[in-house]
């Protein structure tokens, strides 16, 4: 009896350990499964915890870049005029400075010959060559100059209604000065000041212009307002007139961000020199400008237009055989800045029009 009560007990203690191994195995085999699911999905794990603490993901900015279609449409659609012109470049594969050196080297320009500093303000996008080497700047500081005096009468320390004497102001030429003098009966007003210095660009109305600011000297110490270069010339040195594009693309800027302020300028700007200058293969668009040319210089200043708006300054010197003795522009010299403007102006279509 007790031998047959030993065997039962057997058996229900063997069958009591089948049954716990057999869920210690479920168990295990529940849990191996539940971690390789987990190890299957690590990306939708981290994402799931994330947005359950309300943690943004950043993406990467995205680079603004034209497809290589859409470079070469513009490259078609231009290749009669760019091929007329003999202005025909890689634009489509080449970066800004990389084409105008293209130019200059098939036309025998020196490297040191050219300055410019090229901005998009929409995509911030900005390229430059020589942009801090001293340049002579020519008429080009009266942009500058009349930027200063609008300032003040924006502040109300000057009237545009007010007309003032000129018969003392400072001058470069007497005949001119005189002339001045006679044409408005000894005195003038802002707004006739600012027309005949940025219309016709002449320098008897930039000095009674700077008069209104304490004179010449006081207005090259307020230049710096406007912006610096990152080179040796911060603005535009008064006692040889040399500046950089790096500072001219920086009053560019300024004079491009507060266009309400200065609309009366930007008008007498964009009236300046029709169908010259940076509008010579270029007179389809409206371009504000402000060039500025002496002795060996030849340079512009421009806000240009196209679909997508850009700014750009170019400094040159020497262009055609020009000197420092040079008494008037040299034409040759005229026609290639022109063609560069052209061709910044082509690689800008090609490459940032329409981007932003």
């Amino acid at each position: 009896m007790k031998k047959k009560e030993h065997v039962c007990m057997g058996v229900a203690a063997s069958v009591l350990a089948l049954f716990v191994a057999a869920l210690l195995f479920l168990k295990n085999s529940q849990e191996l499964k539940k971690a390789e699911t987990l190890e299957a999905k690590p990306s939708q794990v981290r994402q799931t915890s994330q947005a359950e603490v309300g943690v943004e993901v950043e993406e990467p900015e995205k680079e603004l870049v034209k497809s290589d279609a859409d470079k070469q449409s513009v490259m078609d659609a231009d290749y009669d005029r760019m091929g007329a012109l003999g202005l025909y470049y890689d634009y489509a594969n080449l970066s800004l400075v990389e084409t105008v050196q293209a130019y200059m080297a098939e036309f025998g320009i020196d490297p040191s010959q050219v300055a410019f500093s090229y901005k998009n303000p929409a995509t911030g996008h900005a390229f430059s060559m020589n942009d801090t080497e001293p340049m002579t700047a020519g008429s080009t500081y009266k942009m500058p100059l009349n930027m200063l005096v609008v300032d003040e009468v924006a502040e109300g320390k000057l009237s545009l209604t007010e007309r003032f004497d000129i018969t003392q102001t400072d001058y470069e030429y007497r005949f001119e000065h005189d002339a001045y003098v006679g044409q408005f009966n000894g005195a003038m007003s802002i707004p006739d000041m600012q027309e005949y210095s940025l219309v016709y660009s002449e320098n008897t109305p930039a000095y009674a212009l700077a008069e209104r600011l304490g004179g010449m000297d006081k207005a090259y110490t307020m230049f710096g307002k406007y912006g610096e270069s990152k080179g040796e010339v911060k603005t535009i040195r008064q006692e040889d007139n040399k500046t950089t594009t790096d500072y001219y693309i920086q009053v560019l800027e300024y004079l491009y961000n507060n266009q309400d302020k200065y609309a009366d300028i930007i008008n007498f700007m964009d009236q300046s020199f029709t169908g010259k200058y940076y509008e010579t293969y270029l007179s389809n668009l409206r371009i504000v400008q402000k060039p500025g040319y002496v002795r060996e210089a030849l340079n512009v200043d421009a806000m240009v237009f196209e679909e997508s708006p850009y700014l750009v300054a170019i400094y040159t010197r020497y262009l055609g055989g020009s000197t420092e003795e040079s008494d008037e522009i040299n034409g040759y010299g005229y026609m290639q800045l022109a063609e560069l403007c052209y061709v910044i102006n082509q690689w800008h279509r090609v490459n940032e029009n329409g981007l932003a």
